[in-house]
């Protein structure tokens, strides 16, 4: 159901995991109403807009495409608590995903929260950069609060990727991986092409207490299942990255088309809660994965065959048609059909397939 794969395999991807080639281009799938594009945007309750567009700037390539303030109202109740007055919201273009940032207090700032590197829920962003000009310098330069050990990004296992977690000044954590040369080179004609920004976002980190239904659920939405999976794998490399002794984690990887979905479960020094409660936009920190689809319709009904959870109503919102739903952990997702915001807002015109650069 869903697109030949668009982003290399596994070896930028799979923290603690050797390197692995690209794989073959999977055979056209057939088009079916309701399918799924892609990941059209992550979202990401900030405390400052203006704050969050300075902070990445200097890291990554951020592109404004527009900044509006809505009604709160205009959000189903079922997803955001506050129902009067405003919220303010911009749409940020990255080489790979749109990210939605909102603000619910544009009157005051909000203060940072940190979500456990354990989970469950989302838990980060990941951005790739070349080794020869890192971002994880870039990133620490201007303030990024370093969570993992030592000096510098760790070396999991000596195959050209090294990892560092961090968190931004809202708390927000993200994830920076440094590939070699050799590594970009490895993927071809797509390393090439991601390689000609600073840095490019890769995956949403989800951790959870019950992978075996987070991995039934996210098969069922894509259309396929895991392109990877890690079993249970203990390193002591794990634990500099986390900054927690004694990690032993498995992990599953979905190839969403333009962008991954990584999903880990921690089994020690303590095993990942699953998720029970319903989340909403309200909480500081990534908010919903968004699904761009041509058929909302097709797409929600297909689901509500499947007993998925609805969080409310359609509604309409810069120019897409929009309905929430929750995984089985209670995680928001979002299902969004572009009625009238034009092409340059899809996933197709996303910077790293063409031959510019952001602006």
């Amino acid at each position: 159901m869903i697109r030949p794969a668009l982003l290399a395999a596994a070896c930028a991807l799979i923290a603690g995991c050797a390197a692995a080639p690209a794989p073959a281009p999977l055979a056209a799938a057939p088009v079916v109403a309701g399918a799924i594009k892609g990941v059209h945007h992550i979202g990401i309750t900030v405390s400052d807009i203006d704050a969050t567009l300075a902070f990445y700037r200097a890291a990554v390539p951020y592109e404004l495409v527009e900044r509006r303030m809505v009604p709160a109202s205009t959000f189903p109740a079922e997803v955001l608590a506050k129902r009067k007055g405003h919220v303010e919201i911009a749409l940020v273009r990255t080489p790979t995903v749109f990210l939605q940032l909102i603000d619910l207090d544009p009157a005051a700032r909000q203060p940072a929260e940190r979500r456990a590197v354990t989970g469950p829920g989302y838990t980060h962003i990941c951005f790739q950069s070349p080794s020869t000009a890192p971002a994880y310098d870039r990133f620490k330069a201007h303030g990024l609060a370093m969570l993992s050990r030592g000096e510098g990004p760790v070396d999991l296992g000596g195959y050209g990727i090294t990892y560092a977690y961090g968190f931004d000044p809202d708390g927000a954590m993200i994830e920076m991986e440094q590939l070699t040369p050799q590594v970009i080179a490895a993927h071809g004609e797509l390393g090439t092409k991601r390689a000609r920004f600073p840095a490019w976002a890769t995956h949403i980190g989800t951790i959870t207490g019950d992978k075996p239904a987070l991995v039934a659920f996210y098969t069922m939405l894509l259309g396929h299942g895991p392109r990877r999976e890690l079993p249970p794998t203990r390193r002591a490399t794990f634990d500099a990255i986390t900054d927690i002794d004694g990690i032993v984690a498995e992990a599953s990887w979905f190839d969403a088309g333009n962008f991954e979905l990584e999903f880990w479960h921690y089994i020690a020094p303590v095993p990942t809660p699953r998720g029970t409660q319903p989340q909403r936009i309200d909480r500081i920190g990534y908010n919903a994965i968004a699904f761009e689809t041509d058929d909302l319709a097709a797409a929600t009904a297909r689901l509500e065959r499947e007993g998925v959870r609805f969080a409310g109503k359609a509604f309409t919102l810069g120019g897409w048609r929009v309905r929430y739903a929750r995984d089985p952990e209670g995680n928001l997702i979002a299902l969004q059909q572009n009625v009238a915001a034009g092409p340059a807002r899809s996933i197709d015109a996303m910077l790293w397939l063409k031959d510019r650069a952001p602006g």
